[in-house]
Formats: structure tokens, C-alpha cells, sequence
């Protein structure tokens, strides 16, 4: 069998523009995108070997000067070590994080700050990384794939340039402003793939491909349905949170419309099993029966996915998106990382969004047996139960689009 290896880049940055020298292939971002003078902004470089034989880097760094009409200008921007050299492993994939800050010699506005990349391969190699790619995900519910896990099945949409040297720009702003204590300002690098991860991810792949009949006849929307409202319960349950029979229903019914909305289409079934039965696989687990994979090592993936659907659809519900990118980035990882621990968590993080977005769908997952509008009424009751939830001031707005969205499912 032939190994694939995955795009990494793309689960760290949604950038389509990335670089490319000598069989490296890179993207970055600076972190924050704007600092005052004497603040410290990381440059965040994501690198990966498109080749399957070492590579050896020397990173130079050139800050932006100032000018003159003669030359002779001065460095605005400055790094503890201009120049350093790293090692990438055959495949491998890893994070160059670049303290910078600015010198005396600093003007507001925006600088473009360059890094040289000399690399050299040991020996020749072959291409396992293409320069260029396009995603499979559908953007309408789900505009960002970056923390999902899904770039790796479904790809991700970018074109590598070969160049000499990239520019990553930093807007500096405001009056000087000395930091608290003394920064670290050493570089580090971080290795976050290497060619030992392909083993489970090719044989998650290959396993799923030979069981696809059995899979379809296995993971329908009731079995799904059955099986995550029993684990939701249970793990909710586990953070100080029990659910009400209507949150249940609700939570189980978001989760399913998920599952199907990955196993329905053929460009995205991958994404969501192929991380599951990986996950298993690396701690050897039996992936005999998918709904118990499903319930256990997939649960969080399953979570995390149908929090940005969740977002999505709430979204298409009213119109537009409420909230910026990186806040439902921040609410996904966080009530994922709580569940999966049995840590914490609060309520509002329950309804805003699964709870909104599973009412909105709930007419979409009928199940065998179930009155819809019953459903709905308990789900009603149960967000009556939690009124205090709703007085606090930063929910106000999710409150309001919560009745939005009820009044279009419950007459």
C-alpha cells in the first residue's frame, strides 16, 4: 500500500499563500498582528518537509531599516539571534516561533519583516507534499478547518511560492510601552508531525475503505442518535453539568445531524471517521464496532466539529454571523478540552451553540417514533429551568436569538 502523508500546515493556518525552498514548504503569522514600540510580537512559522529525506535550514532574519537616501539605514525591529540553523526528519512537520521586538529606531506604520531560508536535503529525495492543494470542505456551515483535525482527510486550499526569501508584516502602533518583565526572546522550534505519525492515519484510512458496507449498515441515524444521547448524558454528567431531557434530546440531535452531515457526503466522510479510528488505533483499541469507537475516541473530535457546525447553522438561522472566528475557536476548544477531562463547565457553553443550533435542526433529524414538536417542548421547558442563565447581561444576545430560532421550530 502506498503511503499517503498529510498537509499539516493547513490544520495550524488557513493562509492559501505559503512559500516553498528547497523541498521546504512554510507559512506564518505574526502573534499579536500589532504591538506599541518595545512590545514583543512571536512570529509564528509553520514548516513542513515536502520531501521524504532530511533537510538542514539556516534561518536568516532581516528586520525592515530605515531609510535614507543614501543608505546606511538602521534596524526598526530585532531578534536575539539573526540567524540559526534546524533539522527536519524526513515528512517531518514543526513550529519555529520567532521572538521579535522593535528598536529605538522603530516608526509607526507597517514593516515587512524577512526571513532567508537556505535549506539543503540529504540526497535527493521524492515529493510526498504537493505545492499546492484544495480542500473538500463544503464552507457554508464550517468557514475555517483550522483546529478540526479535518485537513488531513479533506485537505486544505493554498499554492506554495518558491521564493528567496518571505516578508511577514507587523503594524507597530502607539507610544512605548516596556513590558513587565524581562521577555524570552530565544527561538524555539517544536516538532508537531514526523513520518512514525503516517502509520495509524494510513491504516485508520485503509480499515475504513474495507468496512464501508458495514459501516453504512451500522452507523445510521438512529443507532448514532441512541448511542450519543446514553454518552452525552454521562459526560455531562461527569463536568457538574446534568442534562434535562429536553438538553439531551437536543445535544444528541446536533451531534447526529453532525455524523450525517460528514457520512452523507462522499468528499467528507473521511473527515470524520478517519480521526476516530486513528485515535483508536494509537491506543490500541478494538475499532470492531464503530458506534463504540465512535462513543469513545471519537467522541471529542465529534464534539469539537459539531460545535463549529453549531456555529454555522445558528449563523444561517439568523442571517449572519454573530460571533468573530477566533471567540468560536475559543469556546470549541475549551468545552471539548472540559468534556473530554470531565472539567467544568457552565451552561451557556451547552446552549450557545449546540443547544440553539440542535433546536434548529431538530425538525431536519426525525427519528422513528419521535413527535418533533414534543421534542421541542421539552427542550423549551428545560432553557425555562435555567432563566437565571439568561439574565446575565452577555447573554442577552444569545438569548434573543435563541427565541428567534424557537419561534421558526415551535409554532
Amino acid at each position: 500500500m502506498a503511503v499517503s502523508y498529510p498537509d499539516i500546515i493547513g490544520e495550524y493556518t488557513d493562509n492559501p499563500e505559503r512559500f516553498e525552498t528547497g523541498g521546504l514548504q512554510y507559512a506564518g503569522y505574526f502573534e499579536p498582528a500589532k504591538i506599541a514600540p518595545e512590545q514583543v510580537a512571536n512570529l509564528f512559522l509553520f514548516l513542513q518537509n515536502t520531501l521524504n529525506v532530511p533537510l538542514s535550514v539556516i534561518v536568516k532574519a532581516e528586520p525592515p531599516q530605515t531609510g535614507g537616501l543614501f543608505g546606511g539605514g538602521k534596524p526598526m525591529l530585532t531578534v536575539q539571534e539573526p540567524q540559526f540553523q534546524l533539522k527536519l526528519t524526513g515528512a517531518e512537520a514543526g513550529l519555529l516561533t520567532l521572538p521579535v521586538t522593535t528598536t529605538g529606531n522603530v516608526k509607526e506604520g507597517v514593516h515587512n519583516f524577512s526571513l532567508e531560508l537556505k535549506v539543503t536535503s540529504e540526497g535527493r529525495g521524492q515529493t510526498i507534499r504537493l505545492n499546492q492543494g484544495q480542500s473538500k470542505l463544503d464552507r457554508n456551515l464550517i468557514d475555517s478547518p483550522v483546529g478540526l483535525n479535518l485537513v488531513s482527510t479533506l485537505g486544505a486550499t493554498f499554492t506554495a511560492k518558491s521564493v528567496k526569501k518571505a516578508t511577514f508584516p507587523l503594524t507597530i502602533e502607539g507610544k512605548p510601552t516596556p513590558p513587565e518583565r524581562a521577555p524570552r526572546m530565544k527561538h524555539t522550534y517544536e516538532i508537531i508531525w514526523v513520518e512514525n505519525n503516517a502509520e495509524f492515519y494510513n491504516q485508520a484510512i485503509q480499515e475504513l475503505n474495507t468496512r464501508q458496507v458495514k459501516l453504512k449498515n451500522e452507523l445510521t441515524p438512529e443507532a448514532i442518535y441512541t448511542t450519543l444521547y446514553a454518552e452525552s448524558v454521562t459526560r455531562f454528567a461527569d463536568t457538574g453539568l446534568p442534562l434535562r431531557i429536553g438538553e439531551a434530546i437536543t445535544l444528541a440531535k446536533i451531534l447526529t445531524y453532525s455524523c450525517q452531515y460528514f457520512l452523507n457526503s462522499p468528499d467528507r466522510y473521511n473527515g470524520l471517521l478517519v480521526p476516530m479510528w486513528e485515535r483508536a488505533l494509537e491506543e490500541g483499541m478494538d475499532t470492531t464496532h464503530a458506534l463504540e469507537v465512535m462513543r469513545t475516541a471519537g467522541y471529542a473530535h465529534l464534539l469539537k466539529l459539531a460545535l463549529a457546525l453549531s456555529f454555522g447553522l445558528v449563523a444561517q438561522a439568523v442571517g449572519r454571523q454573530l460571533w468573530p472566528l477566533h471567540e468560536r475557536q475559543a469556546v470549541a476548544n475549551f468545552v471539548t478540552a472540559n468534556v473530554e477531562s470531565g472539567q467544568a463547565i457552565d451552561p451557556e457553553f451547552l446552549y450557545l451553540p449546540l443547544l440553539m443550533a440542535g433546536t434548529y435542526i431538530s425538525p431536519k433529524i426525525k427519528l422513528e417514533g419521535e413527535d418533533v414538536q414534543h421534542s421541542l417542548a421539552l427542550m423549551k421547558k428545560a432553557r425555562q429551568a435555567r432563566r437565571d442563565l439568561f439574565l446575565d447581561e452577555d447573554m442577552a444576545q444569545a438569548n434573543q436569538v435563541f427565541d428567534q430560532i424557537m419561534k421558526k421550530v415551535l409554532p
